[in-house]
């Protein structure tokens, strides 16, 4: 399997690959429509070969052709652009079109890897992270409200509606006005009560502001981490790095995962070294806080409650709501 880097420099080729075809299409186009650019280009394409002539016939002035050469290069350019621009052409219509023009889509400048590169690598990553999870994007607009009860609830002593009311205007809130140093949140609830569709509804509203999300179910993260660290893995990526770098990260089902010290010890240090980054984590979970302390320590579960903001979800298990009105 290919490592993210050669994932990147393929992809990289393959952007300089079409900078080329897509500029013969253009000089195809224009050796149509305006001949006389092409004539001009045939003409600017000789320079190597006169300058060639100069060096092997030894002129004694051999400075005076050479900047004879260049103010007609100049001339011919300035007469190509003339030609483009009066049939309603781009001046730069034939240059080739880099998707990066810093480093011309090679990855590097001075020996240096560009941003361009760095930035691709990210986004590499970062899909082979999100393709391991099967959870689809939802929406605040398909999130009902009236599945949530309008009655006291007696065993907390609630109104489940207004609870998730509230819950839902904050999460909404929260997408809206996302902020890569924005505070994280604990959703912490049953199962079946809206925690993965909201933290995703969320989700899909800060892609949508181009920021990175890694999004994923806890066990999926936890087992691609240890694979890698225990050099098991199939394909070398660097998912823990990833997790800490994400702008928004969305680790769904805690608990569900193998317990484990190693996952024990990565759970901590990705709750505590992205809020000490100051980078928001969405984390939800279907234990209660005595099970959390239990599996994780008091430690951890006390990170948990004063580095993020708490959710508490409400209700009956929607899928199981659903599940009776269909029958």
């Amino acid at each position: 399997m290919n490592t993210t880097l050669e994932i990147c420099m393929q992809e990289l080729e393959r952007r300089r690959t079409t900078a080329l075809i897509r500029q013969a299409e253009r000089l195809e186009r224009i050796s149509r429509e305006i001949p006389q650019v092409i004539a001009v280009r045939k003409e600017l394409g000789l320079t190597s070969v006169r300058l060639s002539r100069m060096i092997l016939e030894k002129q004694t002035d051999l400075a005076q052709g050479i900047e004879q050469l260049k103010g007609a290069n100049l001339a011919l350019q300035a007469r190509e652009k003339e030609l483009l621009t009066a049939h309603g052409f781009p001046a730069d219509y034939l240059e080739l079109h880099y998707t990066c023009p810093h480093c011309k889509d090679t990855g590097f400048v001075n020996g240096q890897r560009c941003t361009c590169l760095d930035a691709l690598i990210r986004q590499t990553r970062l899909a082979e992270l999100n393709r391991v999870s099967n959870m689809q994007l939802s929406s605040f607009s398909t999130f009902q409200l009236g599945y949530y009860s309008t009655e006291v609830d007696p065993a907390t002593g609630v109104v489940p509606r207004r609870i998730m009311e509230e819950i839902f205007q904050f999460c909404r809130h929260y997408a809206d006005a996302f902020r890569p140093d924005s505070r994280g949140i604990f959703m912490i609830g049953d199962t079946g009560l809206g925690k993965t569709h909201l933290s995703l509804a969320i989700a899909q509203a800060v892609i949508a502001k181009g920021f990175p999300v890694a999004y994923g179910s806890a066990q999926d993260f936890l087992r691609a981490v240890e694979e890698e660290h225990f050099g098991r893995a199939a394909v070398n990526r660097d998912t823990l790095n990833s997790l800490l770098d994400v702008d928004l990260l969305i680790f769904d089902d805690l608990g569900a995962e193998f317990a484990s010290s190693f996952n024990l010890s990565t759970v901590y240090n990705l709750i505590n070294t992205r809020c000490n980054r100051r980078k928001p984590t969405i984390i939800s979970t279907n234990l209660s806080t005595q099970e959390l302390e239990e599996r994780y320590s008091q430690r951890v579960v006390s990170r948990l409650f004063s580095l993020l903001d708490c959710l508490r979800f409400v209700g009956r298990d929607i899928r199981q709501i659903r599940s009776r009105q269909q029958k």
